[in-house]
């Protein structure tokens, strides 16, 4: 590989890699989610510096090219992280449809609860609770 190609490949994966701990600063990027992005990156960094490690891995897969192996391994990763994030998108599913429940069940009880207030305590009384929390709420 040439010194112009590796020196290309270093800066844009050093690109790379300050772009994904900017977006970890200003909270765009959750770190838990980003280790396998910050790992790509590694390998990516490793890959460019040490170009042997591309032509060992081309003569251990049986490849002809070390460029032909390096997408290969690039196709995996980016399956590995599209893997990874359905299932976090799944998880997040299941979370807001439990969240959603909850939400329902607490407005059907809150709406009993008032029901049963107004039946007890008279019309006026919850009128005078509501506009209470309103001021209290908007001030």
């Amino acid at each position: 590989m040439s010194l112009k190609l590796t020196v290309t490949l270093i800066i844009g994966v050093l690109f790379f890699l300050m772009i994904i701990i900017a977006l970890i600063k200003r909270e765009q990027l959750n770190l838990k989610y980003t280790l396998l992005w910050l790992f790509t990156g590694l390998v990516m960094l490793l890959i460019a510096v040490i170009p042997q490690i591309a032509e060992f891995g081309a003569e251990l897969m049986g490849v002809e090219t070390p460029s032909n192996a390096v997408f290969i391994v690039g196709g995996l990763f980016m399956l590995l992280i599209i893997l990874s994030l359905t299932s976090i998108v799944s998880t997040q599913m299941l979370r807001i449809r439990r969240l959603t429940q909850t939400q329902a069940i607490l407005e059907k009880r809150v709406r009993r609860l008032e029901k049963m207030t107004e039946e007890f305590c008279g019309r006026s009384a919850v009128q005078e609770l509501s506009s209470q929390e309103n001021e209290n709420t908007a001030g």
